[in-house]
C-alpha cells in the first residue's frame, strides 16, 4: 500500500502534467511585436472602423447642406370642358418651373455647420484611434504580466519540489519532523492550483487582446516582450501645452463651439425672408388667345418675432454650453496629464527600488534560509516565508515594469498622441 504522503505527491505530479497540457497550445502562434499588436488594433478594431465611417458620412453631408432645394416642374391643363374628365381636352396648358432660394448667407452658414459637424466626427475618430492604441498597449502588458506570473509560479513550484526533497532527506536523518515533509508536499499541491488560476488569467488576457485587434477571442496569440518607454523625464508644462493644442477630443470640442457660433449666426438670419422664383409658360389651343410667359417671385416672410427670438436664444444657450464644456475639458486635460505623469514617475521609482534593493535582498534571504534548513539550523516555515517573499519580490519587480509601461500609455492618452510608438496607417 502507498503511504498518504506518496499518494499526495503523485496527485500533485498528475495535476502538474494536466497544467502543462492546458497551458501548451497545440500550434505555436507566431510572436507579435508591440507595434504589430498596436497596428492590428488601430486598423482592425470594429469601433475604430465605425467611427471612421461616421466621419466619412458627416463629410459626405457637407455638399448636401450647401445645396439648393431641388427645383419643381409642373404641368397644368386648364379650361377642360365640363362634359369630360379627359385632361387632354383642355384648351390651355401651363408649364411651370420653380426654385426656392434662401436669403444670401444662410446656405453658406449651413455648409459651415455641416463642416463643423464633420470635424467633430473626425475628432471622435482620431480620439477612438488613440483610445484603442492605449487599450491595446495596456492589454499587451496585461498579457505579459499574466505570462510572467505563470512563469514565476512554475519556477517557485520547482523550488518547492527541491525543498520537498530536502525535507524528506532531513526527515530520514531525523533532523526535522514529518510535519515539514507534509507541509512541503501540501504547498507544492497548492502551487499547482495557483498555476491553474494563472493559466486562466493568461487566457483571459489573450482573449481581450485578440478582441481589441478585431480577431476572434479564441485565436492563438503570442507576443514578444518589449519595454520601450524611456524614463519619465518630461516637461509637464510642455506636455500640457501639447495636449491643449493637438488632443483629438479637444479639437472635436473646438469644432463643436465653432458649429454653435455658426448656429447663432444662422438663427439671426432666420428673421430674413427666403424666396421662390417661378417661371411659367401658357400654351393655348384657342386661336384668339396667344401663348404667354409668366414670371412670379414669392417671399416667405418670417413675421413671427417670438419664434425668431426663441431660435436666437436657443442657439446662444447652446453656444455658451459648448464654450463651458470646452473650458472644462481643457482644465481636465491639464489635470489628466499631471496625474498620468505623476503615476509614471512613481512606477519608475518602484522599478529602481525592486531591481536594486528588494529583489537582491529577497534572493539572498532565500538562499541563506535554504542553507540553514539543509544544515538543520532553521525551521521549514522560515524557508517557506523566504520563498514566498522572493516570489513576491520578483513578481513585484515585473509588475512595476508593467505598471510603468501602462502609466506611460495613460500619459499618451492624456496628451492625445503616441509618444513612444507609432499608430499604423
Amino acid at each position: 500500500m502507498h503511504s498518504p504522503q506518496s499518494r499526495l505527491l503523485a496527485s500533485s505530479v498528475a495535476a502538474l502534467v494536466l497544467l502543462v497540457s492546458i497551458a501548451t497550445p497545440v500550434f505555436a502562434a507566431e510572436s507579435l511585436t508591440l507595434n504589430e499588436v498596436i497596428n492590428a488594433a488601430v486598423n482592425n478594431n470594429p469601433t475604430v472602423i465605425e467611427s471612421q465611417k461616421r466621419w466619412e458620412e458627416k463629410t459626405y453631408r457637407v455638399p448636401i447642406a450647401k445645396a439648393l432645394p431641388n427645383p419643381k416642374f409642373g404641368i397644368m391643363k386648364d379650361d377642360i370642358p365640363t362634359g369630360t374628365l379627359n385632361p387632354t381636352k383642355g384648351m390651355m396648358t401651363e408649364y411651370t418651373l420653380s426654385q426656392e432660394f434662401m436669403y444670401p448667407g444662410k446656405l453658406s452658414l449651413m455648409g459651415k455647420m455641416a463642416a463643423n459637424d464633420a470635424a467633430m466626427a473626425q475628432g471622435t475618430y482620431q480620439d477612438k484611434r488613440i483610445q484603442t492604441y492605449v487599450e491595446a498597449k495596456q492589454a499587451y502588458y496585461d498579457l505579459l504580466y499574466a505570462a510572467k506570473a505563470l512563469e514565476i509560479g512554475k519556477e517557485n513550484q520547482q523550488l518547492m519540489g527541491q525543498l520537498s526533497k530536502i525535507a524528506q532527506v532531513n526527515y530520514s536523518t531525523g533532523m526535522v519532523p514529518l510535519q515539514d515533509t507534509l507541509r512541503a508536499q501540501t504547498e507544492y499541491s497548492k502551487m499547482t492550483t495557483d498555476l491553474l488560476g494563472m493559466t486562466s488569467m493568461e487566457a483571459v488576457a489573450k482573449a481581450k487582446l485578440n478582441t481589441l485587434m478585431g480577431r476572434s477571442a479564441d485565436m492563438e496569440l503570442a507576443v514578444k516582450e518589449e519595454f520601450n518607454a524611456p524614463p519619465p523625464n518630461f516637461d509637464l508644462a510642455g506636455l500640457q501645452n501639447t495636449a491643449t493644442n493637438i488632443k483629438p477630443a479637444l479639437q472635436g470640442m473646438q469644432s463643436q463651439v465653432a458649429m454653435a457660433e455658426n448656429g447663432v449666426a444662422l438663427a439671426k438670419k432666420q428673421s430674413l425672408p427666403d424666396f421662390e422664383l417661378r417661371l411659367g409658360y401658357k400654351d393655348s389651343k384657342d386661336e384668339m388667345t396667344s401663348n404667354t410667359w409668366k414670371v412670379e417671385l414669392m417671399a416667405m416672410l418670417p413675421i413671427w418675432s417670438g419664434k425668431n427670438k426663441a431660435e436666437v436664444q436657443t442657439a446662444t444657450a447652446n453656444l455658451e454650453a459648448s464654450q463651458a464644456a470646452l473650458t472644462s475639458m481643457v482644465n481636465m486635460t491639464g489635470l489628466d496629464v499631471q496625474m498620468a505623469l505623476t503615476e509614471a514617475q512613481t512606477a519608475w521609482r518602484q522599478i529602481d527600488l525592486f531591481k536594486n534593493t528588494i529583489v537582491p535582498q529577497a534572493e539572498q534571504s532565500y538562499q541563506a534560509a535554504v542553507v540553514a534548513y539543509t544544515n538543520g539550523k532553521a525551521d521549514f516555515m522560515a524557508v517557506l516565508d523566504s520563498l514566498t517573499t522572493m516570489r513576491n519580490a520578483k513578481l513585484g519587480y515585473y509588475k512595476a515594469k508593467i505598471d510603468y509601461e501602462k502609466a506611460a500609455a495613460s500619459l499618451e492618452k492624456a496628451v492625445g498622441k503616441p509618444l513612444f510608438n507609432n499608430i499604423g496607417q
